[in-house]
């Protein structure tokens, strides 16, 4: 397999398993002898770098800025000297970089599929989330009622939660039929990765929520990335309009926005807008 076959291949790997991964590519050189243009290693957190640029001095540099990028998630071009140092394209010996940072979709996981869950699946799906239902009840989580999503999948919430692999870029939302599943549900999620974990009901049943599993020994901390009651404070009142300030909360906390929330902000230590 030829090198450019080979990352691509660890690229479409990175992409299928959600691991965000810096596609390297020698955009030109001079002075440097056998050095063609083209796509020509990559970078993972978990592997470092895998391939080469031109030699260890440059592939030094090209991961520690390959790092930098996926932390930053903005692509960037680099010209090095053959000694790894910082070059000019007026320079008689350099090679070019560009690093192309590539992560996966941003996903909604909405659990629960009543009538708030089927206007905010079209919106997330609109929105460019990929989308997943779940839900116990199949008459309600099936693709009749959810054409826009990508999966839905009708079986118990918990045993759902307990196998899904929830990275950095799911964002949660539950909109449950009962308090209970709810309370459930989010117990399970407190120690997840998730960015933003949404839950329905007015401020007195959060507070009861969060008492109970304060109760338990989960942390305050553990509640950051909580927003509950959810959604923006537009004054929604019908299922459409609710899923609409809950969209607008997951683009909020996506794009660091300064919308303000609904959500009781002394579980949400240090995020911005909240009440």
């Amino acid at each position: 397999m030829n090198p450019t076959a080979a990352v691509l291949v660890a690229a479409r790997e990175a992409l299928h398993t959600r691991t965000p991964v810096v596609l390297i590519h020698l955009v030109s050189a001079r002075g440097v002898d056998g050095e063609e243009p083209g796509l020509r290693a990559w970078y993972t957190d978990a592997e470092g770098l895998t391939g080469s640029v031109h030699n260890s001095k440059v592939d030094a540099v090209v991961a520690r800025e390959a790092a930098s990028v996926l932390v930053s998630g903005h692509p960037q071009m680099i010209t090095l000297g053959t000694d790894g140092t910082e070059a000019t394209r007026r320079d008689s010996e350099y090679v070019r970089v560009f690093l192309d940072v590539v992560v996966a979709t941003p996903r909604l996981l909405i659990v629960g599929a009543g009538h708030i869950a089927q206007p905010l699946a079209n919106i997330s799906s609109v929105l460019g989330f990929e989308t997943v239902v779940v839900d116990e009840r199949a008459d309600f989580a099936n693709r009749h009622r959810f054409p826009a999503a990508d999966e839905v999948f009708a079986c118990p919430i918990e045993a759902f939660l307990e196998d899904y692999a929830i990275d950095d870029r799911t964002f949660v939302v539950l909109v449950t039929r009962a308090h209970r599943f709810d309370e459930a549900a989010l117990r399970l999620l407190l120690g997840s990765p998730a960015p933003y974990i949404g839950m329905i009901g007015s401020r007195r049943r959060v507070h009861v929520v969060y008492k109970t599993l304060l109760g338990e020994g989960f942390r305050t901390d553990q509640f950051e990335r909580v927003f509950a009651p959810i959604g923006l404070d537009i004054g929604a009142k019908t299922p459409a309009e609710i899923a609409l300030a809950i969209s607008a909360e997951l683009i909020n906390v996506r794009r660091h926005g300064r919308g303000s929330h609904l959500s009781i902000g002394d579980f949400r230590l240090g995020q911005h807008g909240g009440s």
